[in-house]
């Protein structure tokens, strides 16, 4: 209960931060997508209501915060995370390498689908940010996952009240 009551709350900070404070630390020229990784994190490790409201609740938050086209990282956000929950069930996730290079994957995918709903639905062409925006922060994304998932998995144990998780196996 108390997860709900927080959720919005910590998704709204994450944002912010993300938008904001890392934004200024790179200069603006690495987006660093914390949620995203935290999307992925919620694929591979919570339940499918928990997990899913916090997509949600980001993906809405950052559609807020950017001002892109309406729902667009919603959609991203909620996808991202189901596809997170099929591979989970599917694959060992343990390892640090397939941990980045799924995020990697997840982070570029992202990036992809973002140029082309720009494109079909503004007709505004960003093919050129493929290499000099969307593949840096796909890297340094799925180069900092492991550390990231280890962080959260950190404040998921404090918000359970101490009590690890438990991975559920089919």
């Amino acid at each position: 209960m108390v997860y709900y009551l927080f959720l919005p709350v910590f998704s709204l900070l994450l944002i912010v931060f993300q938008t904001t404070v890392l934004d200024l630390f790179f200069m603006g020229k690495v987006g660093l997508e914390l949620s995203l990784v935290l999307v992925v994190y919620a694929g591979f490790y919570l339940n499918i209501i928990k997990g899913g409201a916090m997509s949600f609740i980001l993906g809405f938050y950052l559609d807020c915060v950017t001002g892109s086209i309406p729902g667009l990282f919603t959609f991203i956000y909620v996808a991202i995370f189901f596809l997170s929950r099929v591979v989970s069930l599917r694959v060992y996730m343990e390892g640090l390498t397939f941990i980045m290079v799924f995020t990697f994957t997840c982070a570029f995918s992202e990036g992809i689908a973002t140029i082309l709903i720009y494109e079909f639905f503004l007709g505004v062409d960003m093919f050129h940010n493929i290499l000099r925006v969307f593949l840096p922060q796909a890297l340094v994304i799925g180069v900092l996952s492991p550390a990231l998932f280890a962080i959260f998995s950190r404040f998921e144990v404090l918000l359970n009240g101490g009590e690890a998780r438990q991975i559920n196996r089919t």
